[in-house]
């Protein structure tokens, strides 16, 4: 079940100009209304024998009449109002400046559409010009994982997206329901799973080693220091305004790729053949999916190649995933293999 958004503010002490603020929207406001409730005579109480109030034994407390009451609810929701409406417009930010705080925020039919497909929990934000807080919640909620049964996955909404998962339940003839859509995943994991991810890799290899075989693809290695930064964030971050960590129950991190079933495109491979060459990837590296959006993957990973020999090998996986790590970046395969070597990320793009 999708737990209820919120986009979370992290602040810490609130400005003099912020405390200011608060106090000249609600002090006029609270005032206005005790007025008109001492003016209508709403706080006359009750002759009424006193009764005992429960927090002090042996005391005694006058009852309100219920008109008292009723007003006191209506001032206590104009306050509350005053209090939301500053939160929205002072606080939205989150810069880290103020008391911590949580605003509910809407999202938009794409999100929606999104989170609908999922059907897990999840945390959402909007963008507030701090991409490292949302990096460093998904670490946090991974180690969470661990214990809790999940794994968390940072998806950076758009429209495309939305499209592209709903063209999945037409494509594939998908019950719009939590449980077909839940069938269609395990209905990749079962494809994948009868996959080799290898021989698959190796087959695309010699298909466009033969297609490009006019071209020196392997190249040279370059010097190179590891840049092990989400890259998606970098790209993308400041156009997708909103972005979602997804909580998912899958059994193993491999999985994700059956829960958001990207690919399909130009030659970015199937679902089923993501989920098996992410298994692979897994069992040899340590590999997990980090990040996704309707075109990307990024994965962080415990074990990179160490060596010039280890990193080719892996270089000539990757090509064969995702032609476009060579073609629209590096050149060439030894020119990938020098930014995979003792690299902990890795990005995937499919233009």
């Amino acid at each position: 079940m999708a737990s209820k958004a919120f986009m979370k503010f992290r602040i810490w002490r609130r400005s003099p100009l912020e405390q200011w603020l608060r106090i000249s929207v609600l002090l006029p406001l609270v005032l206005f209304f005790s007025f008109c409730h001492l003016s209508m005579g709403h706080c006359a109480f009750e002759a009424v024998e006193p009764i005992a109030n429960d927090s002090h034994p042996g005391s005694h407390a006058p009852r309100m009449t219920p008109d008292d009451s009723e007003a006191g609810n209506i001032l206590e929701a104009v306050v509350q109002w005053g209090g939301d409406m500053l939160n929205r417009f002072v606080f939205r930010k989150g810069d880290g400046k103020d008391t911590l705080a949580e605003a509910e925020t809407t999202m938009t039919d794409a999100c929606k559409t999104v989170v609908d497909f999922l059907g897990c929990d999840y945390e959402f934000y909007q963008y507030d010009d701090n991409a490292d807080k949302i990096i460093n919640r998904y670490f946090t909620l991974a180690e969470q994982g661990k214990t809790a049964g999940f794994y968390p996955l940072i998806i950076i909404q758009s429209d495309s997206l939305a499209e592209m998962l709903r063209w999945a339940l037409v494509l594939e003839d998908v019950e719009n329901t939590a449980e077909g859509i839940a069938a269609y995943r395990q209905k990749i994991i079962g494809v994948a799973e009868e996959l080799d991810a290898a021989s698959f890799l190796s087959i695309r290899l010699d298909q466009y080693m033969e297609m490009f075989q006019g071209f020196d693809l392997l190249g040279e290695f370059v010097p190179f220091t590891p840049d092990d930064r989400l890259l998606s964030f970098m790209l993308l971050y400041r156009s997708h305004q909103e972005v979602v960590i997804a909580k998912i129950p899958a059994e193993k991190p491999w999985e994700l790729a059956a829960w958001i079933p990207m690919g399909g495109f130009n030659t970015c491979p199937m679902p089923a053949e993501q989920v098996a060459v992410f298994r692979h990837w897994y069992e040899m590296y340590g590999a997990v999916p980090v990040t996704v959006t309707h075109d990307i993957w990024e994965m962080a990973l415990t074990k990179p190649p160490a060596t010039d020999a280890e990193a080719e090998a892996l270089a000539k996986e990757q090509f064969a995933f995702c032609e476009d790590s060579v073609f629209q970046g590096t050149q060439t395969i030894r020119g990938l293999a020098s930014i995979l070597k003792n690299a902990a990320t890795w990005f995937f793009w499919w233009d």
